[in-house]
């Protein structure tokens, strides 16, 4: 069996590197926003019997018609979600989302998949019948605890700077050794700077809940995980795998907590890591997962149901809503400000 992995390495890597070659021939292709059709020759020529795209809507159609193979799409984009019965979203997530269906809607995948349950029922609500979800698993060989490693930071964090992170960041960089690494680090370098730190954190970069795939990828290095309140899932738990935290106080509280008790952190560390290894490691995941496509237990995506019109409509609807609810919270602040 060939199967071909094809996304951003610095983003997605971590989810196969070196794994499955005991299972199947396995090649890399690269995918980028930029590529147009001639930059998938290779893709072609390998032939693979299973494509696995990550950020699978930006492939051109042409590309994708002429592939032989399955063709899955694991959609890992922040989306819309249900939170205890409510829509929770950002203006940033919700913008991720229009352009996720604009893109994929017309496009000839197999099977897609989003990686956080919660948005599915949001998604199903456009009439976009998805094939499911899949937690993206860790390849837990590379990703691991490194021994004779003397721990040099405080505190980790690997993802792009934002408003709402900076918040939660900022008092720490001032009176901690913080490593906040931006992009464009992957591998065994990455697994060597988490393991240099001795709490690893986990910050969404709205003010909104998610699950981001890098929790678990954090956790298999056997480093603490404090991480803001996750979408719900089925693998891992606050107080146990790893710590919640509330605001930016909270975090400056617990973090304080945790450095000054070894036991405590290192309990939590190793709960962590176990449950990865448990549940979420590649050499078990993507073998159960190609069982499955290939004897077809999962539905094919369907997206002949969806109307532009009442899904512009719906965009419409919650971005205004949005807008008012944060310009009413600006003019509530500027009321308090100066009365």
């Amino acid at each position: 069996m060939k199967v071909a992995f094809i996304g951003q390495p610095e983003y997605f890597r971590f989810c196969y590197e070196n794994e499955l070659d005991l299972l199947a021939e396995v090649r890399e292709f690269d995918l980028n926003f930029s590529m147009d059709s001639t930059d998938f020759i290779d893709l072609q020529i390998f032939d693979a019997d299973i494509n696995v795209f990550f950020r699978g809507e930006f492939v051109p159609l042409d590309v994708l018609s002429n592939l032989n193979g399955i063709k899955i799409n694991l959609s890992s984009e922040v989306f819309p979600k249900y939170i205890d019965g409510r829509i929770n979203f950002s203006l940033d997530s919700l913008n991720r989302y229009e352009h996720f269906v604009r893109a994929i809607k017309d496009k000839c995948f197999d099977y897609v998949f989003h990686y956080d349950k919660t948005s599915v029922e949001f998604i199903k609500e456009d009439n976009i019948l998805l094939s499911g979800e899949f937690s993206f698993p860790v390849s837990t060989d590379i990703y691991k605890p490194v021994e004779g490693v003397s721990e040099k930071w405080d505190f980790f964090f690997i993802g792009r700077s934002t408003n709402h992170r900076e918040k939660f960041f900022g008092h720490l960089k001032h009176h901690y050794n913080f490593l906040h690494i931006c992009h464009g680090m992957w591998g065994k370098s990455l697994v060597n700077y988490m393991n240099q730190s001795k709490i690893l954190l986990n910050i969404h970069a709205e003010n909104e809940i998610s699950w981001e795939p890098r929790m678990q990828m954090l956790m298999a290095t056997g480093k603490m995980v404090i991480s803001e309140r996750l979408s719900y899932n089925e693998y891992l738990i606050a107080g146990q795998d790893y710590v919640e935290v509330l605001s930016p106080r909270d975090l400056h509280q617990k973090v304080k907590y945790y450095l000054d008790n070894d036991y405590e952190r290192l309990r939590i560390a190793e709960n962590g890591r176990k449950k990865v290894m448990g549940y979420l490691s590649t050499k078990d995941v993507f073998p159960q997962f190609f069982d499955d496509i290939i004897n077809n237990r999962y539905n094919k995506c369907d997206f002949d149901g969806f109307s532009k019109f009442p899904f512009q409509s719906r965009i419409v609807k919650l971005k205004s809503q949005k807008l008012l609810n944060n310009l009413f919270k600006v003019v509530s602040r500027l009321i308090a400000k100066y009365k």
